[in-house]
């Protein structure tokens, strides 16, 4: 036995170091690794929100879990402000029906619901088809700056397939589709809500 406790004593001293030096180095990592992941997902946001705001979009957000017509479900909305005052909103992320499965979005507007950007952060389309909604391959995607539920109507707001005024991809119509009908419905639910939003916070 005591043979046993002069090899044993110093195992366990072993690994009562290793334990807590591993731990020391978690700690470490994980900040530094939370930080990274911020600064991405914060550069995503900036991305489609070009307004000159000086709030911290990261941490001025409200959570949407709304399981009914409006589309709007697991969506955090990033508010924009400039002195206290409301400028825009950031939606990410936004799901729309893709061809070949789920499309993830970030959309950004301002106040008034004019759009800013729209940009896609995963997909799984078909090359040369469908994946020419990222803006690296096509163009298309810049259709929706500018646009809002006044400009197209809101019964304009579908793909020329469907009697809209958005071109549709060639060979993408079902992309294209879902793409216009998830912004839509993005700005829908925008203009319902953005007010008590913003009040919620502003006063």
């Amino acid at each position: 036995m005591p043979h046993f406790r002069k090899i044993l004593t110093p195992l366990l001293v072993i690994f009562l170091i290793s334990g807590i030096l591993l731990a020391a180095v978690n700690n470490l990592t994980h900040g530094q690794i939370t930080k990274n992941a911020r600064a991405v997902e914060l550069r995503v946001i900036e991305s489609v929100m070009p307004i000159a705001h000086d709030n911290d979009l990261y941490d001025d957000y409200i959570e949407i879990d709304d399981t009914g017509s409006s589309g709007m479900h697991a969506v955090t909305v990033f508010r924009a402000r400039r002195n206290g005052q409301p400028i825009g909103a950031v939606f990410m992320p936004v799901t729309a029906t893709g061809y070949s499965g789920n499309i993830l979005l970030v959309i950004g507007m301002d106040y008034d619901g004019a759009l800013l950007g729209v940009r896609v952060i995963k997909h799984q389309e078909t090359p040369g088809l469908g994946d020419r909604i990222e803006p690296a391959k096509s163009d298309w995607i810049n259709i929706f700056t500018g646009r809002s539920l006044l400009e197209p109507t809101v019964t304009e707001w579908a793909v020329q397939a469907d009697g809209g005024k958005f071109d549709q991809l060639s060979g993408a119509t079902i992309t294209s589709r879902g793409m216009v009908n998830a912004v839509r419905q993005s700005l829908e639910y925008y203009q319902a809500k953005a007010n008590d939003w913003f009040k919620a916070v502003t006063g």
